[in-house]
């Protein structure tokens, strides 16, 4: 699951901060901090009931801690039209597309792109 991830993505990993797992019965749950290659941090709690994601939350941080981005499924905010998934950014809650770690990366894979993009004009 997770590092199957974290494997393809390796590209934008800098390194794995630490990595927790914890299984009962049906239960399983994946707890992660990740350094990105610009220093960043990406947190990651994922829970599965019976091998199907059904929990997570996914928080792009600064090296200082600062929320850039952070997508997640609890469900608080039911005005929203993708409710329960959502994403946080500058203190404002938006619909979000995301639903995986592989959603998220994907996400991240194309912010550096366009980043590397900007650089090089």
């Amino acid at each position: 699951m997770i590092a199957e991830e974290f494997d393809h993505f390796s590209h934008l990993i800098a390194a794995i901060v630490h990595l927790t797992h914890r299984l009962d019965g049906s239960f399983e749950q994946f707890k992660a901090k990740i350094q990105l290659v610009d220093g960043s941090y990406l947190h990651i709690n994922e829970v599965y009931v019976s091998h199907e994601l059904r929990k997570y939350a996914y928080y792009w941080v600064t090296p200082t801690g600062e929320v850039l981005q952070g997508w997640d499924n609890a469900p608080h905010h039911p005005e929203i039209a993708s409710y329960p998934h959502h994403f946080h950014q500058q203190d404002h809650v938006y619909p979000s597309p995301v639903r995986t770690l592989e959603d998220v990366f994907k996400s991240l894979e194309d912010w550096f792109s366009n980043q590397q993009h900007l650089l090089e004009e």
